[in-house]
């Protein structure tokens, strides 16, 4: 692919994602208010009297995207100039339904993650991890020489949690719509509680009541900039440059060399020199609900193994929910299948490498890792509305390894 069609692939998928938070109003009317319109005029006048209160709980609906709507044009107006894209909309490439619904899951990230709502995930998700971190490096003053890089770090609150603890972090993500937004809360939201959203609206099922459905929360729960307070606490660390972040492809930013060639592993050049940079380069790498989203777990772990110093330490928290478990598309990949034999192009198929917990384990000392602590069966929900009636609870995994 030509630099000018890659160009042109970028600024599709990072304007169609901006126009999906845009027009998300437009997207939420269609799925939430117009099939709720169509029900209850489906019914007959002795049918509505049953209900009285259904039109009001339209309405309210409604009151809600609208609030909605406020919150996620204010990030796509905001945040143009941070990535350089003209402020027309009308210029913007088309969101898919898929964009629109990766919105909506944002928003519930957002609650995980920035809201009061989250508190009770983000002790179970983070602390272990904090913890571990904060007793292997016990000095402050020092921990900003600890680097730590943190992938698939989402809307960035365990990057901005290890940076408020002295650490030198680097969190990285693939989903424009994860890195637009950590973009908007951590530059652009600028005291506590700055917006009100209604992350619940598309969750009808689980209710104890019908205002739980239509119930705000505000975010962020804390000052993203409270790291400039920080610094005046602790005016020998500078806070305000430990914390970065990189936009794609975990394995194509930090990955070994002659890993197979595909959408996330590319022969570009600057990812390959990026990759040569960040040999060896962190003291630390933490996964958190995260190494499941690999289609090769074995590009995974080489990629964790390659970029951590030696002696490095991975600290890992999260189930074994395979992401593409029932992705049967196939695709093709150019890799060498014999170690001095030439390269070939060969298909490939997203499922199909889905380990059980032991044969994880075995894999990654195979690769070169030495394990120090674990811990199994660890309950956790992700992103779930802490009133609802139901939840879905991960039995997660959390250990401690060395690379050897």
């Amino acid at each position: 692919m030509s630099a000018t069609q890659e160009d042109y692939e970028e600024f599709k998928a990072l304007t169609s994602t901006l126009s999906a938070f845009y027009n998300y109003h437009k997207w939420e009317y269609e799925e939430l208010i117009k099939p709720r319109k169509l029900k209850l005029a489906s019914l007959s006048d002795e049918e509505q009297e049953l209900i009285p209160w259904y039109p009001k709980h339209i309405d309210d609906i409604n009151i809600s995207v609208g609030i909605n709507e406020e919150f996620t044009k204010a990030l796509a107006t905001s945040i143009l100039l941070d990535w350089g894209v003209s402020n027309s909309p009308d210029q913007w490439s088309q969101p898919t339904p898929s964009d629109f619904d990766k919105v909506r899951s944002t928003l519930l990230q957002l609650s995980r993650e920035w809201s009061t709502d989250g508190i009770n995930e983000r002790k179970i998700g983070y602390e272990n991890i904090i913890d571990e971190l904060t007793e292997l490096y016990p000095n402050v003053e020092e921990r900003q020489n600890v680097k730590i890089l943190v992938p698939g770090c989402g809307l960035g609150r365990l990057v901005l949690e290890l940076v408020m603890k002295g650490f030198w972090t680097q969190g990285n993500e693939f989903s424009y719509h994860m890195l637009l937004t950590s973009n908007f809360i951590l530059n652009h939201c600028i005291y506590p509680n700055h917006y009100t959203i209604f992350p619940f609206l598309h969750k009808s099922s689980h209710l104890s009541k019908k205002i739980n459905q239509i119930r705000p929360i505000t975010i962020p729960d804390i000052n993203p900039l409270i790291i400039h307070d920080l610094k005046k606490e602790n005016p020998s660390i500078p806070y305000e440059e430990l914390m970065s972040m990189t936009a794609g492809s975990f394995v194509d930013l930090y990955g070994p060399p002659s890993l197979s060639l595909l959408e996330t592993y590319t022969d570009n050049s600057e990812a390959s020199e990026f990759r040569k940079e960040n040999k060896e380069s962190f003291d630390v790498l933490t996964t958190c609900f995260f190494i499941d989203t690999a289609s090769n777990i074995i590009d995974y772990l080489k990629t964790i193994h390659y970029s951590l110093k030696p002696n490095g330490i991975w600290i890992n928290f999260g189930p074994l929910l395979w992401h593409f478990e029932d992705y049967s598309s196939t695709h093709h990949i150019s890799k060498k299948l014999k170690k001095d034999g030439p390269m070939e192009t060969i298909p490939n198929i997203l499922k199909g490498l889905e380990l059980s917990r032991d044969d994880l384990i075995e894999l990654a000392e195979k690769i070169g890792f030495k394990f120090e602590k674990r811990i199994s069966d660890i309950e956790s929900t992700y992103s779930s509305d802490v009133r609802a009636l139901g939840e879905f609870v991960y039995k997660c995994e959390y250990w401690v390894a060395r690379k050897i």
